[in-house]
């Protein structure tokens, strides 16, 4: 999931820094880079801006961020998850319970592994009357290509509801390790904390009017105005 959500964002670097991989453009989709400003004066700053801003043919309307205020806003955001900390764990634990329960696709998947199969038996018999019987190959690769394609499709009926009941357990797995997490946390955090931000922040979006919204690893998603 973590590879195919990389393929999914333009612009990714590997990097050391907490942020590297984290920050995305809600212009263009790519990631945000690191970059100092002044490096060499007492204005010395340190910038995030999208790694595509001038290198598609529009350039991004989305800003520059600050680090500081990077950190200031997940300080903010993460406390106000903290103040609710009752009702999220509350409302987690309803949530967590319909997620185990995957009977309904289970039961979906054994309908079409069981159609699977007869296609699959179909296709075999098809192929033996070819070798053992006179046919028009014409007609015969007409059938036999039919089969393979109703076969195909209901393949890719079964990976999809496998994604599903997959994915609904990576969001269990999350949700109970965001839990962990709040469940260990009594007080407000009063600075940036890099373990917890890698523990708890999946992505941050930025977009044109200067909005970021925090997406948490549970899939929570937290507006904020810097």
């Amino acid at each position: 999931m973590e590879i195919k959500n990389r393929k999914g964002a333009r612009g990714y670097k590997t990097g050391r820094n907490y942020f590297s991989g984290k920050i995305i453009c809600g212009d263009c989709g790519s990631f945000y880079g690191r970059k100092v400003w002044h490096s060499n004066d007492k204005y010395r700053k340190i910038i995030w801006q999208c790694n595509s801003k001038y290198k598609n043919d529009k350039k991004c309307k989305t800003p520059f961020i600050n680090e500081e205020d990077l950190k200031k806003a997940f300080v903010e955001v993460f406390n106000g998850v903290i103040n609710n900390k009752k009702e999220i764990l509350k409302g987690y634990e309803e949530v967590i319970k319909e997620l185990i329960c995957t009977k309904d696709l289970d039961d979906k998947i054994c309908e079409f592994e069981k159609k699977a199969k007869e296609i699959l038996e179909e296709i075999n018999r098809c192929i033996r009357d070819n070798a053992t019987k006179a046919q028009d190959q014409e007609e015969y690769m007409t059938r036999y290509n039919a089969l393979v394609e109703r076969y195909e499709s209901v393949r890719n009926e079964i990976e999809s509801i496998e994604n599903e009941r997959f994915e609904r357990l990576v969001k269990k797995d999350r949700m109970e390790e965001f839990m962990k997490v709040l469940r260990g946390r009594d007080g407000l955090v009063d600075e940036f904390d890099g373990e917890l931000w890698n523990m708890v922040v999946e992505a941050v979006k930025v977009y044109a009017d200067g909005k970021m919204v925090y997406v948490f690893k549970d899939g929570m998603e937290v507006e904020v105005k810097v």
